[in-house]
């Protein structure tokens, strides 16, 4: 059984890969930001239903068991009934379309906005419908390049903190599971 120790050091390699994904981002969102809707309220993005790692989801229970009660409780509520063939939000958003987890937010929540290149797709770059609009010379250099990257770290990151590939489930699985008290 994993200590609070490995947990500890799980997490912290998972937010060393996130400072990566958040340093990266700041700068392409300062530039552009004539160009990016996204802001606190908007939470269109967050009406899919986005499967993250078992080790994102320890981050996200962290996040929750640091919650007063009530908005905990609030969360815990959105996340059984959620259904992810419906678009529904994600359990963490308030009633503002806020999230209430923002520092606990899994990597995909952080990226989102941004045109994203995934090595998967490697012909393909998206973004929210409402951001980049007319926009038709993406810096490759400061948007894409990075993302190349993350993908590397995330690599990394799952060897050394025992995530396998592929072990995703929807973030209001993910809720569900008994949230552990916060670290430290």
């Amino acid at each position: 059984m994993a200590t609070a120790n490995d947990r500890a050091g799980r997490l912290a390699r998972l937010r060393v890969h996130l400072q990566l994904i958040d340093g990266d981002v700041a700068p392409v969102v300062a530039r552009h930001r004539e160009h990016i809707q996204c802001k606190p309220g908007c939470g269109d993005c967050c009406h899919q239903s986005f499967r993250v790692s078992a080790l994102e989801g320890e981050l996200l229970r962290e996040g929750l068991a640091a919650l007063d009660p009530a908005p905990r409780d609030r969360i815990l509520a959105r996340a059984r009934a959620y259904a992810p063939d419906r678009r529904v939000p994600c359990p963490a958003l308030d009633d503002d379309a806020r999230c209430l987890l923002y520092e606990h937010r899994p990597r995909l929540c952080r990226k989102y906005g941004i045109p994203l290149w995934h090595p998967d797709r490697p012909h393909e770059v998206t973004t929210c419908a409402l951001n980049f609009r007319g926009v038709t010379d993406i810096d490759a250099e400061t948007i894409l390049e990075p993302q190349a990257e993350w993908a590397r770290d995330w690599i990394r990151t799952r060897e050394a903190t025992g995530t396998a590939h592929g072990d995703v489930a929807s973030i209001a699985e993910h809720l569900l599971v008994i949230a552990p008290r916060p670290l430290g």
